[in-house]
């Protein structure tokens, strides 16, 4: 079984949720793709860097880290 149908998704979607991931210094998710990113890490579908950022990206959204600031 292919993982878009896992997480009913294109691959297109989930590629391009994971390049977002991967570039994103802010959570600026949309619902689906918070969704998708869900069912991604359920399914233990992300690397282990793209967890970490998941997880820091949705505690920054909740406020326990704050957002790094450029020097």
């Amino acid at each position: 079984m292919n993982i878009s149908q896992y997480v009913n998704a294109t691959d297109k979607e989930i590629n391009n949720i994971k390049w977002k991931l991967m570039d994103s210094i802010e959570f600026n998710f949309t619902e689906r793709e918070c969704l998708i990113l869900y069912k991604l890490s359920v399914f233990d579908l992300l690397t282990s860097s793209e967890s970490k950022l998941a997880i820091m990206l949705m505690a920054q959204k909740l406020g326990n880290i704050p957002i790094p600031k450029e020097d």
